[in-house]
């Protein structure tokens, strides 16, 4: 376990890191959520990381770990959807083979997009933790660099590149809101945003049947889920590890859960009234703060960071959202 959550994680060596992957990474825009200002009272401005080039944040943290890679020959990953098609963009860009390893159930058109990003998926098991195990003995027999989706010290300097990027454009924020699947992205902004500005709130929200992350976070322990229920599928790990829950531990304020349906009803309202469409992963966050789960009296100014849109007209046709 580690035992200084900031070693691998100073603002120095994130800097360092945001340099290396800009040729391959959108400075994304910030915007102002007015349709969501007007219920909460508090002004809201929404980061859009779903412009990223495979449309979530993901990319940061595989560029900077494929970068990071010396002679690096091909990559093997597991992920839930997002992750693998960032790993299969940076090595594409690289023209170097990458092996993704999903769960059974990924939906076709992530498979297709794998594709199409240049990378080889291979269906295994029936959740992303069975697939990350049959990826770590694959990466293992042929001796290739396994690209883990979030516990490893490059993806979280990659994610936490995006708080460098929210606070030098909106300094005055007080709190920001963030999605959370294995913690990689919420390690990593927290870790950077309390260097930046100590006195920053950090939030994170999950689905309900994808929550194995708060559980961990208010027992103070690793919990294992028995399986990931929530339709929220790229925040599908049924853990987190150690190392992971020891920087969430120091730079998170609080952690709370939403149902499937608020995360739709959520969807639905981005949609709408902000013109905005991402995946439930995403609109967690907003449904989280129309349900009340957090106490916003305190601050005046809040950020969301939008990180995920890999939904298809299918999905949100099944979910009755349209």
């Amino acid at each position: 376990m580690v035992t200084n959550p900031y070693n691998g994680l100073t603002l120095q060596e994130v800097q360092t890191t945001l340099s290396k992957i800009r040729p391959y990474v959108l400075r994304t825009p910030i915007i102002r959520g007015y349709a969501l200002e007007a219920l909460i009272d508090k002004k809201t401005y929404y980061k859009l990381e779903y412009l990223q080039p495979t449309r979530s944040f993901k990319v940061r943290g595989a560029c900077s770990k494929v970068l990071s890679l010396e002679h690096c020959e091909g990559v093997v990953t597991a992920s839930g959807g997002n992750h693998g098609l960032a790993v299969s963009y940076i090595c594409k860009e690289l023209k170097i083979p990458a092996i993704v390893y999903l769960p059974a159930n990924t939906t076709k058109t992530t498979i297709e997009s794998i594709k199409f990003w240049g990378g080889t998926p291979v269906l295994h098991g029936s959740s992303w933790d069975e697939a990350d195990v049959k990826a770590q003995e694959y990466s293992q027999e042929m001796e290739l660099p396994y690209v883990h989706a979030f516990d490893d010290l490059a993806v979280v300097r990659g994610q936490g590149t995006t708080a460098i990027e929210m606070l030098n454009e909106q300094s005055d924020l007080d709190a920001i809101f963030v999605s959370v699947g294995g913690g990689g992205l919420i390690s990593g902004v927290g870790m950077v945003a309390k260097q930046m500005k100590p006195e920053v709130h950090i939030y994170g929200v999950e689905t309900i049947g994808a929550h194995a992350v708060t559980q961990s976070f208010k027992s103070g322990k690793i919990k294992r889920l028995a399986a990931i229920t929530s339709i929220a599928k790229t925040l599908g790990a049924q853990q987190t590890t150690e190392d992971t829950l020891a920087r969430i531990k120091v730079s998170v304020n609080d952690m709370q859960t939403v149902t499937d349906q608020s995360a739709l009803n959520a969807l639905k309202f981005l949609l709408d009234e902000e013109k905005i469409l991402v995946e439930p992963a995403t609109s967690c966050i907003v449904a989280a703060l129309l349900d009340k789960k957090f106490d916003l009296s305190p601050y005046e100014k809040i950020g969301i960071i939008l990180c995920g849109a890999n939904v298809s007209l299918r999905e949100l046709q099944n979910w009755n959202v349209i």
